[in-house]
C-alpha cells in the first residue's frame, strides 16, 4: 500500500490532515533516509529547518527518488528543493514554486519566517516576504497603494532580516519608500485586515495531488552512492523518525549503538580483528585464488601480504614495533606479530564505509541489543541535561576524565592507550574519546556493559565464501 509523508510546520499551523498522510515535523537533514520509504510511495515537502539544524540535502532526495519514490515540493523549503531539481524529477507545486522556477522569487530568505516551537502550534512571529508581496499586489487592486509604491517596499523589506519583517514595520519605511507615514499606516491596515497567504494556497494544493490515486511511475534521477551518501545513510541506519523529534540530540540508531561496542564492549577488539582479517583473507581468495579454509582467516591474510610484497613473515619485522605493545614486542612469535599488524592497521578501500558490515553482523546478537539500550539511555539523560540547561552540551565535556574512564575499562596502560584503541577502529585514544562524550555520563554512574560482549547469535550470520 502507497504510504504518504507530509512534512509540515508553520506554513499551515495545527492542520490535521487526512487519516491517510503521516504529518512529520519541518524536514531536517537526514529525515528521508529515516523514513521506512518503498517504491511508489509519496514525500511532501512544506516545511524545513535551516536555522536550528541542517537543511534537507538535495543529495537525500535524490537517494529517495532513485528508489521509485514521489517526491513534491511547495510554499517554503519544499518550493526551493523543487525549483532546483525538478529537472531531476521533483514534481513542484503552486504559486510560490512557479515564481523560483522562473526567476521572479530568488532569494532563499523570502519564503522564511519566525515561528513558535511545535507546541505553540508553530505559532508565527513574522510574515514572509513571498505573502507580503501578493498582499501588497491585492492591496495596489483595491485602490489602497500603487504599483510603484508596492515595489519600492518590497525593496526596501529585503535589506530587513526575515525574522523582523511584519506589517507593523511599514510605517517607519517612510522616508525610505518615499511615502507618508499616513499611507503606510492605511497599508498595514489593510495588510492585517486582508493578508493573502500564497504559502497556506499552495500547501493544500501539494495535499490534494498527494492524495491523488493514479500516477506514473516515478522518475528515477539515476546516481552514484558516493562516501557522502553512504555516511548520512549510516548515521539514518535504525534511527526511526518520531514526530517530535527532540533537539539538538535526535534519536539514536544503529550507529550509536555501534559505537558504544567499539567503546566499551570487552569482546570488541577480539571480534573486529577476525572480522578484518577476514576480509584481507576473501581479498586473497577472490585475487589469488586461495583457500582459507586450511589455515583460517589470520593465516591466510598473513599470506596475502606476503603475496602483495607488503612484508615478507620470515624476515625482518622490526618495523612492526610502532604497531605493538611493549609486551607485545618483546614476545616472540612473528606470526602474532604480523596478525596484530594486520589487524590494527588494515583500512578498507576508499568509498566503502567500514560500519556497514560490522552493522550487518552485528544488530541481531544480544550486545548489540544491549548497546542500542546503553545508547538511547544516554540519549534520554542528553535531552533532560538539555531541558534543565539549554546550555548544556557534551561537546563540551574535558576529554581527560573520559580518557581516564576508557583506559580503565580497557585495562591499559597510558603508553598504550593509543594502541587499543586501533583494536577498537579508534585512530588514537583522544579519538575514542572524542566519540564516548554522549556516553560518557551514564557509563560514568555505572552503566551495565558486562552484557556488551554477547555475540552469541553471531554464529547464525553468514559472512560468504570465507565464513
Amino acid at each position: 500500500m502507497t504510504q504518504l509523508y507530509l512534512f509540515l510546520g508553520p506554513t499551515l499551523p495545527g492542520f490535521e490532515g487526512p487519516a491517510d498522510i503521516r504529518v512529520l515535523p519541518p524536514v531536517v537533514a537526514g529525515d528521508l533516509l529515516r523514513l521506512p520509504l518503498r517504491e511508489g510511495d509519496v514525500v511532501g515537502i512544506v516545511d524545513g529547518y535551516f536555522h536550528q539544524q541542517l537543511s534537507v540535502r538535495h543529495k537525500e532526495i535524490l537517494a529517495v527518488m532513485d528508489r521509485g519514490v514521489h517526491v513534491l515540493g511547495s510554499s517554503s523549503m519544499g518550493a526551493l528543493r523543487a525549483a532546483e531539481l525538478d529537472v531531476f524529477g521533483m514534481h513542484g507545486v503552486g504559486q510560490v514554486y512557479t515564481d523560483y522556477r522562473a526567476g521572479r522569487t530568488e532569494g532563499d530568505d523570502e519564503v522564511a519566517l519566525r515561528h513558535g516551537p511545535p507546541e505553540s502550534g508553530y505559532r508565527a512571529m513574522s510574515v514572509p516576504l513571498v505573502n507580503m508581496r501578493a498582499t501588497f499586489a491585492a492591496a495596489h487592486q483595491s485602490g489602497v497603494c500603487d504599483r510603484e509604491s508596492a515595489d519600492r517596499i518590497v525593496e526596501a523589506l529585503r535589506s530587513v532580516p526575515y525574522a523582523q519583517r511584519t506589517y507593523r514595520l511599514l510605517p517607519s519605511l517612510a522616508d525610505e519608500v518615499d511615502c507618508s507615514q499616513q499611507e503606510l499606516a492605511e497599508l498595514e491596515a489593510f495588510c492585517v485586515r486582508h493578508p493573502v497567504d500564497v504559502k497556506r494556497a499552495d500547501a493544500l494544493e501539494l495535499i490534494e495531488r498527494m492524495r491523488q490515486p493514479e500516477r506514473e511511475p516515478a522518475r528515477r534521477p539515476g546516481m552514484n552512492r558516493t562516501v557522502h551518501l553512504v555516511d548520512w545513510e549510516l548515521a539514518a541506519r535504525g534511527r526511526a523518525l518520531t514526530d517530535q523529534d527532540a533537539l539538538p540530540y535526535p534519536a539514536p540508531g544503529d550507529l550509536d549503538a555501534l559505537r558504544v561496542l567499539q567503546l566499551f564492549s570487552a569482546a570488541y577488539p577480539a571480534f573486529l580483528h577476525e572480522e578484518r582479517l577476514s576480509w584481507i583473507a576473501e581479498e586473497c581468495t577472490e585475487q589469488c585464488g586461495t583457500s582459507t579454509a586450511p589455515t583460517g582467516h589470520a593465516a591466510a591474510a598473513i599470506a596475502h601480504s606476503g603475496h602483495r610484497g607488503v612484508f615478507d613473515v620470515d624476515g625482518d619485522l622490526g618495523f612492526l614495533d610502532d604497531w605493538l605493545t611493549a609486551s607485545e614486542r618483546a614476545g616472540g612469535d612473528p606470526q602474532e606479530k604480523a596478525r596484530l599488524f594486520l589487524a590494527r592497521s588494515f583500512q578498507i578501500r576508499p568509498g566503502v564505509a567500514w560500519e556497514e558490515p560490522l552493522l550487518d553482523r552485528l544488530q541481531h546478537t544480544p550486545g548489540f541489543a544491549h548497546a542500542s539500550a546503553i545508547a538511547q539511555a544516554s540519549h534520554e539523560v542528553e535531552t533532560e541535561r538539555v531541558r534543565r540547561d539549554p546550555a548544556y552540551s557534551h561537546a563540551l565535556l574535558p576529554l581527560e576524565p573520559i580518557r581516564e574512564l576508557l583506559t580503565a575499562l580497557w585495562g591499559s596502560t597510558e603508553q598504550d592507550a593509543d594502541i587499543q584503541a586501533l583494536d577498537r577502529g579508534f585512530g588514537s585514544l583522544k579519538e575514542a574519546a572524542e566519540a564516548a562524550r554522549p556516553f560518557y555520563l551514564i557509563v560514568h554512574c555505572g552503566a551495565d556493559l558486562g552484557e556488551l560482549s554477547d555475540f552469541s547469535a553471531i554464529s547464525i550470520l553468514t559472512r560468504g565464501k570465507s565464513a
